[in-house]
């Protein structure tokens, strides 16, 4: 006779990918982008490292649930800031996109669209069945 594992508790997916993500954007705050250390990005940054950590340690129930709407939260703002950062490099045009390209801003972009990924993989691991 097989002894019968208990079900295993519910786990929100992603939680690494926003990690590193919010690492990486704190660390180009603090280190590339002149005057980046600004109280606002500051802000969403640690919003972003704290949502990786939440999303990494829920397990079960209302922490999974507020694991997920901590992803959701950060994934707004994080697509308001990129839609910010490309109407100002569709407003300068080319030399908008050379300084973006140039400026190493790109950088912190695509840790924003790995905010965005990992919101994504916590709404797929809601649904799947574990």
């Amino acid at each position: 006779m097989t002894a019968q594992r208990a079900p295993s508790r519910k786990r929100v997916g992603g939680g690494a990918l926003t990690l590193i993500a919010g690492i990486i954007m704190l660390a180009m705050h603090a280190l590339v982008l002149e005057g980046g250390l600004t109280p606002s990005n500051v802000g969403v940054d640690l919003s972003i490292i704290v949502c990786g950590f939440l999303m990494l340690f829920a397990r079960g129930g209302l922490s999974v649930a507020l694991a997920f709407v901590a992803s959701l939260a950060v994934s707004v703002v994080d697509l308001i800031l990129l839609w910010a950062v490309f109407a100002a490099i569709a407003a300068g045009g080319s030399s908008g996109l050379g300084t973006f390209l140039s400026s190493g801003a790109w950088v912190s972009v695509t840790a924003m669209v790995m905010v965005l990924v990992g919101f994504l993989v916590a709404l797929v691991s809601l649904f799947r069945h574990s």
